[in-house]
């Protein structure tokens, strides 16, 4: 953020202000694309080129038509904004909702209710393969060759028995035959066998991928590649190599040795390492991969808080003393005074921290006794069936966010949250707008 400052305040006038209509047209693109399910830059890119109001509303129609929607600067745009400035907005609009003077000057004749929140977390899924230990063997295998073929197309050959196609082919074969031994009388035997033939094979495609690598870093001036190219196909290359040897003993360890391999050290997916083994026990789907994501929404169902955890998450209790310790710094003019979740939110330790906070403790009990004596409290009962909508609302954002998120690494991943939550919460406000309206209208 200081870096930024310090480059805006030497550039000139007219740096600063294409800067500014390249921020405006940034926020509004990512914030439509948010709406929109998220969908590739490619058919992005189209669907603003052929819509007079989404151009209008991204600021990119002009005199002699629409200009500036080609997928390459759309993707420029969604990098122009960190995780850290798209949170501040949201931060900055959830301020101005709930504090009444500001919430006016918006047009909302009520303010956001901050006061009561409900909490529930949820597993944001990455967009990967079920991970299984072959699989990742292949997923290895293609991406050397690959990176080989380009550079034997560039003129840099060195000695091979077979193309690499062929070695592409032998891998499939064995892809195929390992799928096959399901059917068969002793399939643990036949996966067996077929994996000793996989892991020599593996490694021959990985010392060819190696030699060509190196032929490339010494001899790249040759080739019509640029140097940011060539370094592109060597870090792909290098990313690979350095996972042969755990991806070969992770399938070895479990199916050979019949071990089991603990969660932190399973390898999910072999181009992002910031993916979670969550076992949540929902019907249907016992184990999910990706990042949990914890949510806290008002009454009104904006989101007030919200947090993306790169590795094991902790406690789902210490999760909602972390969000109300975000919150407390907003500055709006409803303190939080009831917080309301499911049972996994309630805990002994928890339950001191609200009263010390001076927090109704709404969190659903795991006794069932006690949460049928609870029922009988109103504040209590009124949450709990108010909390039955915050599932919904998990729906809905996940259902925008295009159930699994297609950017690869955390980092990505957790900017795609900060823009789907900036795009729910500007949503919110715009239907109580259009409520408001509606009702003074009827009036």
């Amino acid at each position: 953020m200081d870096l930024a400052v310090e480059e805006y305040e030497k550039a000139s006038a007219r740096q600063r202000r294409v800067r500014k209509q390249f921020a405006m047209k940034a926020l509004r693109v990512q914030v439509l694309k948010s709406m929109l399910g998220n969908p590739p830059y490619r058919s992005f890119s189209q669907s603003v080129a052929s819509s007079d109001l989404l151009a209008d509303f991204c600021g990119v129609r002009r005199i002699d038509g629409i200009r500036g929607v080609a997928k390459s600067t759309l993707e420029r745009a969604s990098k122009f904004f960190g995780g850290t400035h798209v949170r501040w907005m949201q931060q900055v609009l959830i301020e101005m909702s709930a504090e009444r003077d500001r919430a006016g000057q918006m047009g909302l004749v009520t303010p956001i209710q901050t006061g009561e929140v409900l909490v529930d977390s949820t597993c944001m899924e990455a967009n990967i393969h079920y991970p299984t230990d072959w699989v990742l063997l292949r997923d290895v295998s293609r991406t050397l060759l690959k990176a080989t073929i380009l550079i034997r197309r560039a003129g840099l050959c060195q000695r091979m028995p077979e193309e690499p196609e062929r070695f592409a082919r032998a891998m499939n074969r064995l892809c195929l035959e390992m799928t096959k031994t399901r059917r068969k009388t002793e399939a643990s035997k036949a996966r067996k066998s077929v994996l000793r033939k996989m892991k020599p094979l593996l490694k021959t495609i990985a010392s060819h991928a190696k030699r060509h690598r190196d032929r490339l870093e010494s001899s790249w001036q040759s080739t019509p590649y640029s140097h940011a190219q060539a370094s592109q196909i060597i870090a792909r290359i290098d990313l690979m190599l350095t996972q042969v040897p755990a991806v070969i003993k992770q399938a070895h360890e479990r199916m050979i040795g019949e071990h089991l391999v603990p969660s932190s050290a399973k390898i999910l997916n072999v181009y992002d390492s910031n993916i979670n083994v969550l076992v949540r026990g929902k019907a249907g789907k016992e184990v999910e991969f990706g990042n949990t994501l914890m949510i806290a929404e008002s009454a009104q169902g904006m989101i007030l808080d919200w947090q993306l955890y790169q590795n094991a998450a902790p406690a789902e209790w210490r999760q909602l003393g972390e969000s109300i310790n975000r919150q407390t710094q907003y500055d709006v003019t409803e303190p939080i005074t009831a917080i309301g979740s499911d049972r996994g939110f309630n805990s002994k330790p928890g339950s001191r921290q609200l009263a010390e906070r001076e927090i109704f403790d709404a969190t659903c009990p795991r006794d069932p006794h006690i949460l049928k004596a609870r029922f009988a409290e109103e504040r209590f009962a009124r949450l709990q069936r108010r909390r039955g909508s915050t599932e919904a609302r998990i729906a809905i954002f996940k259902q925008r966010a295009a159930r699994r998120l297609r950017d690869r690494g955390f980092d990505h991943r957790y900017l795609a949250v900060a823009w789907g939550v900036l795009g729910h919460d500007l949503w919110i406000v715009a239907r109580l707008l259009l409520s408001q309206q509606r009702a003074l209208a009827a009036a």
